[in-house]
């Protein structure tokens, strides 16, 4: 028997928060392919060659935006050949989608059963249990990862980010450690480890992270925002200012660093500037405006 399977990866990002850069490894959908000289020898592989032909009709489903159609597919070629971890893969990401995060859980739960040494299963039910916020789940899962895959990169700074929600700063901080070790590249390990130097009051470190970071992702709006944010508690205010004009300019829509912007500007006595940035945040993100109103009022006395 011969069988080729075709990935079409699908990548997402996630932000649990400015300092917290999550990459999401979607779930990949597969076309399976069978040579079409291979002989059936037992009631076995006729199962799973019946499974598979439903499950790739799954795939099509999926592909054209029939996931209720993709779904039932999925279930039949599970019940057809229940070792059959694709369908379980495919199924879960849908379920995901539905926001039914248990029963995408069970699926990923199901792979690692069939197939114990599935790294990626581990990982990706390690994105939903820090999605869902079950981060010591999480952590279990990024570490299984790196068991089964110790320079998996992406697992180190996830796990990093699972690590900072559960107030462990120093694991978190050698968790992008490694990862930068690994992949001196990867842009979210630097962007999260400028976070925890910040917070860890390392303020030339978390700059020197920051301005990696903007060096590999110059256009994330972000990156510029957490170093304005940087630059204030270390009271420069000229930087500082400078930075979230940078972020504004990369999003201007970017309402908190709008908000930001006016607060230092108001400090500098710059009111009529500080109230048009004021403004603009409460504009942009009316939720803003109890946190910054009496700011504004007093940006626009004369």
């Amino acid at each position: 028997m011969s069988i080729t399977l075709l990935y079409t990866p699908n990548f997402d990002s996630k932000k649990a928060d400015i300092y917290n850069h999550m990459i999401k490894f979607s779930v990949l959908l597969s076309i399976i392919f069978f040579a079409s000289s291979w002989v059936v020898f037992a009631q076995s592989q006729s199962s799973y060659e019946k499974a598979v032909d439903v499950y790739n009709q799954g795939v099509k489903l999926q592909t054209a935006g029939d996931n209720a159609g993709a779904e039932a597919k999925y279930n039949e070629a599970i019940k057809l050949y229940p070792a059959f971890s694709e369908p379980y893969l495919n199924r879960a990401n849908l379920r995901l989608e539905n926001g039914d995060v248990d029963g995408a859980l069970a699926d990923y739960g199901k792979i690692i059963e069939i197939d114990p040494r599935n790294y990626q299963s581990y990982f990706n039910r390690g994105v939903v249990n820090f999605d869902n916020k079950r981060f010591k789940d999480a952590v279990f899962d990024f570490s299984k990862t790196l068991e089964l895959m110790p320079n998996y990169a992406m697992a180190f700074n996830n796990r990093g980010n699972a690590k900072k929600e559960l107030g462990d700063k120093n694991g978190a901080l050698a968790d992008y450690d490694a990862a930068i070790k690994i992949y001196p590249k990867l842009f979210e390990a630097y962007f999260n480890r400028g976070g925890i130097k910040l917070e860890l009051k390392d303020f030339d470190g978390s700059i020197a992270d920051y301005l990696k970071a903007a060096e590999l992702q110059p256009d994330y709006a972000y990156t510029f925002f957490s170093l304005g944010l940087v630059f204030e508690d270390k009271d420069d205010v000229s930087s500082a200012i400078s930075n979230f004009s940078k972020a504004i300019d990369r999003d201007p829509e970017f309402a908190e660093a709008y908000a930001r912007r006016g607060l230092l500007l108001l400090a500098s006595k710059k009111k009529k500037e500080a109230a048009e940035d004021l403004s603009m945040a409460i504009k942009l993100d009316p939720a803003l405006k109890s946190a910054y109103n009496d700011f504004l009022v007093d940006a626009l006395k004369k």
